[in-house]
């Protein structure tokens, strides 16, 4: 039985559960597709948000680049790629993966 780290799924919840093809470090198992609920309402309305982290701690000033925006999301892509990431994941994150 599938739970969560402090709390078992609700019916309506495990009626959802579907197995998804396996990744490539699963060893050729299938895994559970679990449908993601928002736990934070609102917390996307920001939009995306870009900091250096050494320069700015606090992360009060976002980095305006188009330039290391791509990329960074070039990295992303790649990483995404690299740890066999389902293409739901990139889709919630609005990248391109043509």
């Amino acid at each position: 039985m599938p739970i969560k780290m402090n709390a078992r799924y609700d019916v309506d919840e495990l009626g959802k559960l579907s197995l998804a093809p396996p990744f490539n470090f699963t060893k050729g198992l299938q895994v559970l597709r679990i449908p993601a609920r928002e736990k934070y309402k609102g917390v996307n309305s920001f939009g995306h948000l870009l900091f250096d982290l050494r320069d700015d701690p606090q992360q009060q000033h976002p980095i305006r680049d188009e330039a290391i925006e791509a990329r960074m999301i070039n990295l992303l892509i790649r990483l995404m790629k690299e740890n066999d990431a389902p293409a739901e994941q990139y889709r919630r994150l609005g990248l391109d993966i043509a």
